[in-house]
């Protein structure tokens, strides 16, 4: 069996590394521009980057970066074509070494056995579990005029500090713990700036009646015009406007927009016990589609 060569992403990779990101996860949407921003990206934002080649091929890759609390979050994704041929134990290792002062070592597995075994094999648990849906956006009824008292509004119309207070006043309720609470310049880096984001399809409600607008609901949104696919990066509410519908407002109206921009296939992501969202997406029509599994490994020394 030829050995795999392990060695640091370089941006000629872009290309292949979203090759193996849509053959590994196919219904998110990560572009070849993302992969080229991305390393660019990760000096500044403290992440590494590996690929794996095999027979002169790069066919896996993977990511380490310390999360806020301390906890080193990790990606090893390897091309289906080239599964069971070692090249998943060889980009870990040096991605494991890559903060050796971490205790807790968090990824997120596919839900197939292949996968899971891998994880499991390598000491990584299952903590929880991530409901995967979709829907045909083009089947969704029109959401209807804005909610009585707020003014509906694309996300590249507003200031995106008004985004990122909206994300940020929410993030602490997501029950799988994957949102985290941005400073300026990272929300700009790693999100509103992304290649995929497509803000002039996201959608917000402002409310006006202070002295400053306030944006109260929001949904984000990225998108693959080339293969007629959209995922939904954020849906929150701020905890004072909640119980008045306008997470759904928000969502369906994001669809509706989706749907006249040729996509053809909305998928989203929830924490299995995020109850009030999957709710919300139940009622706009997604159907589940798979999962993938949160893992987590603590490390002794």
């Amino acid at each position: 069996m030829r050995e795999v060569t392990v060695r640091d992403a370089r941006p000629e990779d872009a290309p292949a590394i979203a090759e193996i990101w849509a053959a590994t996860r196919p219904l998110m949407v990560r572009s070849v521009a993302r992969a080229e921003a991305g390393l660019r990206e990760d000096a500044a934002v403290g992440r590494r980057r590996w690929v794996g080649e095999l027979e002169g091929r790069v066919v896996g890759t993977s990511t380490a970066r310390r999360r806020d609390d301390g906890s080193v979050t990790i990606s090893v994704e390897v091309h289906p074509d080239f599964g069971s041929r070692s090249v998943g134990t060889a980009l870990l290792a040096p991605t494991l070494a890559a903060f050796p002062g971490a205790t807790e070592l968090t990824a997120i597995s596919n839900d197939d056995p292949i996968a899971l075994a891998f994880a499991v094999r390598n000491g990584f648990l299952p903590t929880g579990e991530h409901r995967l849906a979709s829907v045909d956006p083009r089947t969704v009824p029109p959401a209807g005029p804005a909610p009585s008292g707020f003014r509906e509004v694309r996300l590249d119309e507003v200031d995106p500090e008004l985004v990122r207070y909206a994300h940020n006043a929410s993030a602490a309720d997501d029950p799988g713990g994957l949102s985290r609470v941005f400073d300026r310049e990272t929300f700009r880096a790693e999100w509103w700036e992304g290649p995929d984001h497509a803000p002039e399809l996201g959608v917000g409600l402002l409310d006006e009646s202070g002295a400053q607008p306030l944006l109260v609901a929001f949904t984000a949104v990225q998108v693959d015009r080339q293969r007629g696919r959209s995922w939904s990066g954020m849906t929150a509410t701020r905890p004072a406007y909640r119980g008045r519908g306008l997470a759904r407002w928000v969502k369906q109206r994001m669809l509706n927009a989706v749907a006249a921009a040729g996509v053809t296939s909305a998928t989203t992501a929830n924490d299995a016990t995020n109850a009030p969202m999957i709710a919300v997406n139940d009622a706009l029509g997604y159907a589940p589609v798979g999962r993938t599994v949160p893992v987590q490994r603590r490390v002794t020394r």
